[in-house]
């Protein structure tokens, strides 16, 4: 039998962590579609944003099966440039697949790749933080940075794996166009059809409504904006919370407002939700609401139309047939007062009429996933990079590999 080519897949945090969102759910989703045709090994920080400490039960140099991949957890000892050198090139892989353009781990990789000490084909996919909304926070350090980079040429002669054409663009705006015959613009792999059997739904009631906005809390996924358009409803409004408090600052001023609400609004923060309990949950509210300033796909929005429950989100995701697919509603933020009329309008609704939307909406979901091109475009990807780039043992490595890193420090 042939052995599957080796993906090596370099992401700064993976499951079991929850706090990281949209590109761990990615790379999860890719793992679970094509983990029959490749072998992954994913490398990854031993612990997850945010936290110090590792997860419980997880010790250093070793690989634990995670779904269909095999992943092994670095310590901060393991990140720094000679550390991680020894850790990828230990590794037989035919595709390096980098996490990120602005993750630590993703640049040490590239650092080593621009000083010819990793061999092989790379594939970086941005999982949208080069989008306007995600360049928006912390926007002076990521235009330096992004500068540097140009300039000392990391993210020079890539492959690149964008998941629209959007970010296509995204890529040739701040790399140039030098890299466009090199980017592969391919739909992400949402979760496979099997994991969304068995929720079950809330019914509905006139003048009574249960809204659930999942997501970071950070000022890119706009939560206060959300709280604001809950001014001025009528009936009984229940609006619960819930995902990592990414950003302390920005969270006090969403309390401020949730302070501020009429009566007939209840909001609450629940927390973070574990993976395995999203659609479940979801499926117990009548709307997600999340008018993101970006999503380059945005897994949480197809869970939520997987599990029946419509969706009120802004027009800066790539779901653009809501309305016309009777599964929710994508709005321009420059109209705050449309989505005060969305959720009137929802408030309003019986359970026929709701029954008619929910159904609407995992139609939607589930048409995604049927129709969906990206597991044959990624399968002739990966196997055709895969297949161009030579298995090097690690007895290969020059021997001026160690001292070129000690003397090396980055900007």
């Amino acid at each position: 039998m042939t052995p599957k080519p080796i993906i090596l897949v370099l992401i700064q945090h993976y499951l079991p962590g929850t706090k990281t969102g949209g590109p761990v759910r990615s790379v999860s989703n890719l793992v679970d579609w094509m983990g029959d045709e490749f072998d992954f090994r994913i490398l990854t920080l031993n612990h997850d944003k945010g936290e110090n400490e590792p997860y419980v039960g997880v010790e250093p140099g070793r690989w634990y099966p995670v779904g269909k991949a095999q992943v092994r957890y670095l310590t901060p000892a393991e990140t720094g440039l000679l550390a991680l050198h020894r850790i990828i090139q230990s590794i037989p892989y035919d595709l390096l697949q980098i996490e990120s353009v602005l993750a630590r781990t993703s640049i040490q990789a590239l650092i080593l790749r621009r000083l010819g000490l990793l061999r092989g084909t790379v594939l970086i996919t941005p999982r949208g933080h080069l989008g306007q909304g995600a360049l928006l926070q912390k926007s002076t350090k990521k235009a330096v940075f992004l500068r540097i980079v140009k300039v000392l040429g990391l993210y020079r002669g890539l492959h690149w794996y964008a998941t629209s054409e959007g970010e296509r663009f995204e890529i040739v705006q701040h790399f140039g166009h030098g890299e466009a015959s090199r980017i592969y613009v391919i739909p992400n792999l949402p979760m496979r059809a099997p994991q969304l059997l068995g929720a079950s739904r809330l019914p509905k009631r006139p003048g009574y409504l249960r809204i659930v906005f999942l997501s970071r809390i950070s000022r890119k996924k706009n939560l206060h904006f959300a709280l604001e358009t809950l001014r001025g409803l009528e009936g009984e409004i229940e609006f619960d919370i819930y995902g990592n408090i990414e950003d302390a600052v920005y969270w006090e001023e969403c309390q401020r407002v949730m302070a501020t609400l009429p009566q007939n609004v209840r909001t609450r923060y629940c927390g973070i939700l574990p993976f395995d309990q999203v659609v479940a949950s979801l499926a117990q509210y009548h709307l997600f609401y999340l008018p993101t300033l970006h999503e380059n796909y945005g897994h949480v929005i197809f869970e939520a139309l997987s599990a029946g429950c419509p969706v009120l989100i802004s027009d800066q995701t790539p779901w653009k047939e809501l309305g016309k697919r009777g599964a929710g509603w994508g709005l321009p933020l420059e109209q705050p007062v449309a989505f005060n009329a969305a959720l009137r309008q929802v408030i309003e609704l019986d359970e026929t009429a709701f029954l008619t939307q929910s159904s609407s909406a995992r139609l939607l979901a589930n048409d995604s996933v049927s129709e969906s091109a990206g597991y044959e475009k990624l399968v002739r990807l990966l196997s055709m990079l895969s297949a161009a780039a030579a298995r090097l043992s690690p007895a290969s490595e020059h021997d001026w590999v160690d001292s070129v890193v000690r003397s090396w420090t980055p900007l």
